[in-house]
């Protein structure tokens, strides 16, 4: 079983603290937009919303497209990559996320976005992309430095539901109401999943997944936090995983549940559960679970908590993110240094 000792020994970059702090930066995290002088900007509903990003700076944008759901007043584009949708114009509004500031997928296409006429909102600690917005006058939340992207996700989502709650893009969401109850239970969650404290279901979760390969599924609506449980499980467990939405994955992969026999009952599934899912999406998931199950090397339920979507969606990610943590310690590693990633960035700025 996980002990202190392992975690000390693991841990020596205190991830544990981030963890554990999560509910404080989302609280932050929507402070610095309540500050954000939004003197000048355009009030007017933009025909688009791209949100621009990687990694852990990207996912703020899944996020914030999650919580606006069907109901946002216009599409809400997350862009990943280098070139830019033709669509993105003087009627768009471009919100370039990098927690560095220097990503270099997110700083081509700001700056090709400026080019085309798009009003630029920046979110970021510092970096190129703070010098661009300083350079050409745009609006810069400026977040806190010094941690990974991962672990910063507060300070990535809440400022930009912060500002479009401020300019009146998220209609009837009560959003500041939603914002204390997801903090309450963060709170409370960071207490109840630490080291020290009776097993846990991020603990539990974490002892399922050793030595077993994830696969993630979802309902549509949920694929931003699946999108989470897979990098969070990369990046800080160090281990491959696979993420899959209801209702596609019904048109394709389940019949995938055979061969190889051996990978397949490596596999440990996880189904990420909210009641927002359409009922037809839910009895998807239960039978589903069940025609599969013993292909598998076996099959857990997580399920949300909470009133809000908001703090539905991250509780989900609050289990993911510990769970993640716990599975590093047991595969004895560091969760904090993402070496691969580094030196692909060296070896690509030389």
């Amino acid at each position: 079983m996980l002990n202190l000792a392992q975690i000390q020994q693991h841990d020596s970059e205190d991830m544990l603290h981030l963890l554990s702090t999560f509910s404080e930066q989302c609280r932050r995290g929507w402070e610095i937009g309540e500050a954000l002088d939004l003197a000048g900007c355009d009030e007017r509903i933009p025909n688009n919303i791209v949100i621009a990003g990687m990694g852990g700076s990207g996912i703020g944008g899944d996020l914030v497209k999650a919580v606006a759901g069907t109901e946002f007043p216009c599409p809400i584009i997350v862009h990943r990559g280098y070139t830019l949708p033709a669509f993105v114009s003087s009627q768009t509004l471009f919100v370039a996320v990098s927690y560095s500031g220097n990503t270099e997928e997110t700083l081509l296409s700001v700056k090709k976005a400026f080019a085309q006429g798009a009003k630029i909102l920046a979110v970021t600690s510092g970096g190129k992309l703070k010098g661009f917005a300083d350079a050409h006058g745009f609006p810069c939340l400026a977040i806190p430095a010094g941690q990974p992207p991962r672990a910063s996700l507060g300070y990535l989502l809440m400022p930009i539901l912060s500002v479009f709650a401020r300019l009146g893009y998220t209609l009837d969401l009560n959003l500041q109401s939603d914002l204390e109850e997801a903090v309450a239970l963060l709170a409370r969650m960071a207490v109840d999943f630490q080291p020290d404290a009776p097993e846990s279901q991020p603990k539990q979760l974490a002892h399922a997944l050793h030595g077993k390969l994830p696969v993630i599924y979802a309902s549509q609506e949920l694929e931003a936090v699946a999108m989470r449980w897979k990098g969070q499980i990369n990046e800080n467990g160090k281990s491959l995983a696979y993420y899959s939405v209801y209702p596609e994955m019904n048109h394709n992969e389940i019949e995938g549940w055979k061969h190889p026999p051996a990978l397949t009952r490596s596999c440990h599934v996880l189904q990420l559960r909210d009641p927002a899912a359409p009922s037809q999406t839910q009895r998807r998931m239960d039978i589903t679970a069940e025609l599969i199950q013993s292909y598998t090397g076996g099959i857990a339920q997580v399920h949300s908590e909470g009133t809000s979507l908001l703090t539905r969606l991250l509780s989900l990610v609050a289990i993911g993110d510990w769970t993640s943590y716990y599975l590093a310690i047991l595969y004895e590693q560091n969760p904090t240094p993402v070496r691969r990633i580094e030196e692909l960035k060296r070896r690509l700025e030389t």
